[in-house]
């Protein structure tokens, strides 16, 4: 990192702490500046943009604040990934000079993200101030497993602050649990998948020697029973958090757990549904507009995530609103050959309670046919068996069904897990059966 950026550090934390505590009004006044100057910046510097507004005969004066944005068009994946490189980011930068990322691709083919170093760092900033918020110390050992994180600088490490050892979550579990044994960590930053297949290993085996105070989560839906098994065995305070690397931190919980506070000094949050906003309370799909990043402005970025946007007030003292996670990904259903699609999580949430099965996995091979792994635990049984065969047949009827038991079911690269694969392509409608299931955290 530039000797400039590191200057910057203490007038980026004092600005980002200054914003937790502005009023909504206040907030939604600087939302509106920083609107305005993006979306002025975009139209000039990034071909996109400016084709796209000149299709739909808008110009930069017509947009001059958060409740103008549904005049643009949303922006979609498939809008990104079809768009060279130079049209969806700004000219007047050097790509070579900005932080490259790549997404995990857990709807299709990954993207190639560029943004900006100090908004990148603005980003990892959050991270630290939200884990502290949460009571984490400076002088707290912690591991990353998996994780979206980057390691300190070694020379903050050397003096005793934030020594972090990072844990692949492609070695084996016994490896896994030596490695936070001998390193002794108060902290832990993960993907809940990960951290839930170290939890049932634990469990399982009555490992004992690991004292987490904290285990902070993000990049997978986190539901409450992954979250009660993690507090359980950890006898540890969880904190979530949501985000993508395409707008960088979108929404965090805080110490009273009413939800996730959405960082509106950075981001407009939008909860829409066929394009149009729906109202506060109702569920949608998540559209994002990141205010910071100019190298690769993303305005109205639909996320293909389903959650919803609240009127709720928190005690925390943050005054940034809260939103709810739902059901995942809209794209997570399963097609059945009479039309109707029913959501992956209406399964998966119930296999998550039988005491048998360690990890599964669901793939839609047809479109009357599912194939389930299943990584079978000491205590699985044959009546595990039956409640997993009685689960399909209830939720979606006679579809043909192949358990396949296995030692192991592999994550993507990233070191995420899928819990649901489709193989068979995308078709509308107008429905999804179930999509409901709140993740958020109990209030």
């Amino acid at each position: 990192m530039e000797l400039s950026l590191y200057m910057k550090i203490p007038f980026l934390i004092q600005m980002l702490m200054h914003n937790q505590r502005l009023r909504p009004t206040e907030v939604r006044e600087l939302q509106n500046k920083k609107l305005k100057a993006l979306v002025e910046y975009s139209y000039k510097y990034v071909p996109y943009y400016h084709s796209l507004f000149a299709e739909k005969g808008l110009h930069p004066d017509d947009i001059k604040c958060v409740d103008d944005l549904d005049k643009i068009p949303i922006l979609k994946k498939k809008d990104v990934r079809d768009s060279p490189l130079e049209e969806i980011t700004a000219m007047n930068i050097d790509l070579n000079k900005c932080w490259m990322l790549r997404t995990s691709g857990t709807t299709g083919t990954p993207l190639s993200i560029y943004w900006e170093k100090e908004a990148r760092l603005i980003r990892y900033l959050r991270d630290y101030i939200f884990q502290l918020n949460c009571g984490d110390r400076i002088t707290n050992r912690r591991v990353i497993l998996a994780g979206w994180m980057p390691d300190p600088p070694k020379s903050i490490q050397k003096i005793g602050l934030f020594k972090t050892k990072r844990i692949s979550p492609f070695d084996d579990l016994e490896t896994q649990i030596e490695q936070i044994r001998n390193f002794g960590p108060k902290t832990m930053i993960t993907w809940p998948s990960c951290v839930t297949e170290l939890c049932k290993e634990i469990e399982e085996k009555e490992i004992q020697g690991i004292n987490l105070r904290l285990v902070f989560t993000g990049g997978e839906l986190l539901d409450e029973h992954k979250r009660n098994i993690i507090r359980e065995t950890f006898e540890a305070d969880l904190f979530d958090s949501y985000g993508a690397n395409e707008v960088g931190v979108i929404s965090y919980e805080c110490v009273e757990h009413a939800g996730y506070h959405v960082e509106s000094d950075s981001i407009i949050l939008e909860i829409t549904k066929d394009g149009e906003v729906v109202s506060p309370g109702e569920e949608g799909e998540i559209t994002v507009t990141n205010l910071d990043n100019r190298a690769m402005p993303f305005i109205r970025y639909n996320l293909e995530d389903l959650g919803i946007l609240t009127n709720d007030e928190c005690s925390c003292g943050n005054s940034f609103p809260l939103m709810k996670l739902t059901c995942g990904r809209k794209s997570d259903t399963i097609q059945l050959p009479s039309g109707r699609k029913v959501s992956a999580g209406r399964v998966y949430f119930d296999l998550n309670l039988i005491p048998g099965i360690r990890q599964f996995q669901v793939i839609q091979e047809k479109i009357d046919q599912l194939v389930v792994k299943i990584v079978k635990n000491s205590k699985f049984t044959e009546e595990n068996y039956n409640e997993i065969m009685q689960i399909f047949r209830q939720r979606l009827g006679n579809l043909e069904l192949d358990v396949l038991f296995v030692d192991n079911i592999q994550r993507d690269k990233s070191g995420k897990f899928k819990p649901f694969i489709t193989r068979i392509p995308r078709e509308c409608s107008e429905s999804v059966d179930g999509a409901l299931r709140t993740a958020q955290a109990p209030t």
